[in-house]
């Protein structure tokens, strides 16, 4: 009798693991990340990405930049994201995607001087792979961007990023 139960509750076992494999294609369309990179270099982000049909995608980030010693910012900045080489095995936010960016930034200073601080825009363009390991998130992630507007003393300003951005989809 025991063995009857026990070989039943390896089967029951057995068909749900088999029963989750096939839940593993399925599809998300949300996903939030953070690129743990940028701490090393003085930059917090935090991104929500969400679906609009079934090959774009809208993001939206938050910043905060601790520039050299005496520099801080707050920023926000989002883009809009096309998935143009879609495999039939890929979910929706998952693969090669490219598209226009945007970010606004509050800076202020904390140094000993006259430096003021401002606020800058600047506009550019991203480029990501996703993928996505049972709802985990991992994403390459180059951005190259151009300032708007900038204020006078304003900190050096970079004109590409790079990172990889970590998280979770659903």
């Amino acid at each position: 009798m025991k063995l009857k139960v026990f070989l039943a509750s390896i089967i029951l076992f057995l068909s749900l693991a088999f029963s989750n494999q096939s839940n593993a294609k399925e599809i998300y369309s949300n996903a939030i990340s953070a690129n743990p990179l940028g701490l090393a270099f003085g930059i917090l982000n935090a991104t929500y990405e969400t679906l609009l049909s079934p090959q774009n995608s809208l993001t939206i980030s938050g910043y905060y930049y601790s520039w050299a010693v005496d520099w801080a910012a707050y920023g926000l900045g989002g883009s809009y994201r096309w998935y143009i080489v879609k495999e039939q095995s890929k979910r929706i936010i998952e693969g090669f995607s490219f598209g226009p960016m945007a970010s606004f930034s509050f800076w202020s200073w904390r140094g000993i001087g006259t430096a003021d601080g401002g606020a800058t825009l600047s506009i550019g363009i991203e480029g990501a792979y996703k993928w996505v390991f049972g709802g985990f998130v991992v994403e390459p992630i180059l951005t190259i961007s151009f300032p708007v507007s900038r204020f006078s003393g304003a900190p050096s300003y970079q004109s590409y990023g790079l990172g990889v951005n970590l998280g979770y989809a659903w």
